[in-house]
């Protein structure tokens, strides 16, 4: 297998399960899709304070043997070749995938939900304060996600289907929905009904998961989409 393999002088430990709980550091496998990026993201990753061991492979058969293994936190695999590497594998705790997308890419729920991917982060802000920041959030528990690598739901939304979005997030039934807001539960059905089409989810919980896994909670995670809804 070709691979390029580096470790810091200190080992990750190998539990608790959970991330933050484990250490502060991360070992990450990426996914490389040519010769500059497999010789060039090991020197990187490493100039990274928190990660603690790197390796780069070249092929989705290489990656899918590592995802084996899980031997490692965090996987950075290509948007383009998620299913490649991804399809048919059983949902695990780890590694924690990340979608590496592209200029002109777009990282849609479905195929976020679809593979459980942990968040993305963008091939042009792949520099040592841009994967600092990306894995703190990992660690921290929040989903890596920039503005640019999902698309811009909630700016998709109407007011109402906002208001849902926001409290179908607390766990609200549509009952509850429908007393908060003061209509009727046919009308919560009715934007349940949009958040399913915009969000290409065929239930309210694959709904409030997509909202989760991509950080778009309009009540609290980024309170800047409040401006952007339409009535």
């Amino acid at each position: 297998m070709s691979a390029i393999t580096l470790e810091a002088a200190q080992p990750i430990p190998a539990s608790p399960s959970s991330l933050r709980a484990r250490c502060s550091r991360l070992s990450v496998f990426w996914l490389a899709e040519d010769e500059v990026s497999f010789y060039g993201l090991p020197p990187l990753l490493m100039k990274v304070s928190n990660v603690a061991g790197v390796a780069v492979v070249r092929s989705c058969a290489e990656a899918r043997l590592l995802l084996a293994g899980e031997d490692f936190d965090v996987a950075v695999i290509p948007l383009a070749v998620l299913p490649d590497v991804l399809g048919g594998r059983p949902r695990r705790a780890r590694p924690q995938i990340l979608a590496m997308v592209r200029q002109g890419e777009e990282l849609a729920p479905c195929v976020a939900q679809r593979y459980g991917l942990a968040g993305c982060l963008l091939w042009d802000e792949i520099n040592v304060a841009g994967l600092s920041g990306t894995f703190d959030r990992l660690l921290r528990g929040d989903a890596p996600v920039p503005s640019r690598g999902a698309p811009d739901l909630l700016g998709r939304l109407t007011e109402r289907e906002h208001m849902v979005l926001a409290l179908l997030l607390r766990g609200m039934s549509n009952h509850q929905i429908a007393r908060s807001m003061g209509i009727s539960i046919h009308g919560v059905k009715r934007h349940i009904s949009n958040l399913l089409v915009k969000f290409n989810c065929s239930n309210r919980t694959e709904v409030a998961l997509v909202a989760q896994r991509l950080g778009l909670d309009p009540a609290s995670r980024n309170p800047r989409h409040l401006s952007s809804t339409r009535t």
